[in-house]
């Protein structure tokens, strides 16, 4: 009986891992204050920081969540766009023509796809990951790949939100369409099918990780600077 008991321990022991997995860790969020960064909506709409301390995605969630329960549902979602779409559609015929998306993209030019990254300043070493960006780069120092247009500025990589919600191709965009889309963009934003998204599960947007990586880099160098 001692055999079979000692026999089964045994391979009780042979079956656990000998090292833990480590749990993964959240990524790293910088304690300081971080300047206020454009963000576009998941239709396109701009919400530009009115001062440091503001949170323009806290804005756009506040204003779109209608009932002011917490969560945005499909429905409000699509609310949102049609608001933004009376706003784009000037005539009020119902379509967004070429004249009016031309209109809103002057008034946004943030949605230009590619925009030059800035140099290094003479002497300075490269970060890491620096070089492999660098060989993605276009002539004239503008890179590929990664966010573009106002994908840098939203929660999805789509370069004009406007113009995108043309599903036909047709050089038009209805307000079917842009509902459509509005639908489409929840569902992206929704991967567990939840059909409810809470301000605390939304993603961060590309510009905001990259304020967010900066401002950790400047708070490792300040204690570099301490230690010396």
């Amino acid at each position: 009986m001692r055999r079979a008991i000692l026999l089964l321990l045994l391979l009780a022991l042979a079956a656990t891992p000998l090292t833990a997995k480590k749990a993964e860790l959240p990524p790293a969020v910088c304690l300081e204050p971080i300047k206020a960064q454009l963000f576009m909506s998941p239709v396109g709409e701009p919400f530009r920081p009115k001062e440091d301390a503001d949170d323009p995605v806290r804005r756009w969630f506040e204003q779109a969540d209608r009932d002011h329960d917490g969560k945005l549902t499909t429905g409000e979602m699509m609310l949102d766009a049609d608001r933004f779409f009376a706003r784009l559609d000037k005539n009020g015929d119902g379509e967004l023509l070429p004249d009016e998306v031309h209109a809103y993209e002057d008034g946004v030019p943030e949605i230009r796809l590619y925009q030059a990254r800035r140099e290094p300043e003479a002497g300075a070493k490269p970060r890491d990951g620096e070089r492999e960006r660098a060989s993605k780069r276009k002539p004239g120092g503008l890179a590929y790949g990664g966010a573009m247009g106002a994908g840098r500025y939203a929660f999805l990589n789509i370069p004009n939100p406007v113009a995108a919600a043309d599903s036909d191709v047709n050089r038009a965009v209805d307000a079917k369409e842009f509902r459509t889309a509005a639908a489409e963009r929840f569902r992206d934003l929704d991967p567990n099918q939840v059909k409810a998204l809470s301000f605390a599960l939304l993603p961060k947007t590309p510009a905001q990780v990259a304020a967010n990586a900066a401002c950790l880099d400047r708070v490792r160098e300040q204690a570099k600077e301490r230690r010396r």
